[in-house]
């Protein structure tokens, strides 16, 4: 972590390094079962909290900056065809918003890139989350196929013409009301559809939303045949049945979001509300996940 990275001061690497230690040891973010990890000059508690809560306030420790090499480094050596990148949203006391783009890889979803909003809502607005995917789209590595993976509230046209400049795909899940139109059916919504278990549906050439339509893209619906759950998923690109298979792959996301919450680190028990502090939090989750998943 020292090497080749913008580290203002020496001071800010090594609390840096003490925290990651210490959250990847008690596998929680509580700064009181961290002191016997933290090694400070100070004889007492206080000392060694008020030398965590420094960092984590410090508004010169740009911690995206930091970020981009380790991740980098971690990506250069990618062995797979295809990328597969999930972005969601996550929500903390009704009072912060976290958005994150991940990447999944072998059942994980490591982070790439994340910004935390005083927002007291999951759902954003495309150009919330924009400069985040085109900080994304810096990191990855050249010739390789990167398809993004997406839950409905991110079913935005200028999500999809974002991610097309990149040279990126996208599998996106879309809304039961959205309007479709196909040459041989004319406009209609994939509630109209009553599809029985384990059936599915591939349309192509279909035009998304009336209106302003968008298009033209792929769409393909279809009912699990083992909880009955119905699924609407557009592309970029032709559909079929693994097109559903690729589309799982974003719940990978939603594991990490309960790793950082009551299912791992209990980021929640932090009770650390700002939205500065927060991001550093994730900062230092970002590498202790990424160091233990490798």
């Amino acid at each position: 972590m020292g090497q080749d990275i913008p580290w203002a001061h020496l001071s800010h690497l090594t609390t840096c390094i003490w925290m990651v230690i210490a959250v990847i040891q008690t596998g929680a973010v509580n700064l009181t079962k961290w002191l016997p990890y933290l090694p400070c000059r100070g004889l007492f508690a206080q000392s060694k909290q008020r030398r965590v809560r420094r960092w984590l306030g410090n508004s010169r420790i740009n911690i995206h900056r930091l970020y981009k090499p380790i991740i980098k480094a971690a990506l250069a050596d990618w062995q797979d065809e295809v990328m597969y990148l999930s972005l969601d949203t996550s929500l903390f006391w009704d009072e912060y918003c976290l958005i994150r783009v991940a990447v999944v890889h072998r059942g994980r979803a490591l982070p790439l890139g994340w910004r935390v909003l005083a927002h007291p809502s999951a759902s954003v607005a495309a150009n919330t989350y924009r400069e985040l995917l085109q900080d994304v789209a810096r990191l990855l590595p050249q010739g390789v196929k990167v398809v993004l993976l997406a839950d409905r509230g991110f079913v935005q046209t200028e999500t999809m013409t974002l991610v097309r400049t990149f040279g990126w795909h996208y599998r996106i899940r879309i809304k039961s009301n959205t309007w479709l139109w196909h040459s041989a059916k004319g406009w209609s919504q994939p509630k109209a559809f009553h599809l029985k278990p384990g059936e599915a549906l591939c349309w192509h050439n279909v035009k998304l939303h009336k209106g302003e339509w968008y298009g033209p893209v792929h769409v393909i619906f279809g009912r699990n045949n083992v909880n009955g759950e119905f699924w609407a998923v557009v592309s970029d690109e032709p559909t079929h049945l693994q097109t559903f298979a690729e589309y799982g792959l974003r719940f990978d996301i939603e594991e990490a979001f309960l790793d950082d919450q009551s299912g791992g680190w209990h980021l929640q028990s932090s009770q650390l509300r700002s939205v500065c502090v927060l991001s550093r939090l994730c900062f230092i989750l970002a590498l202790a996940t990424l160091y233990v998943s490798a």
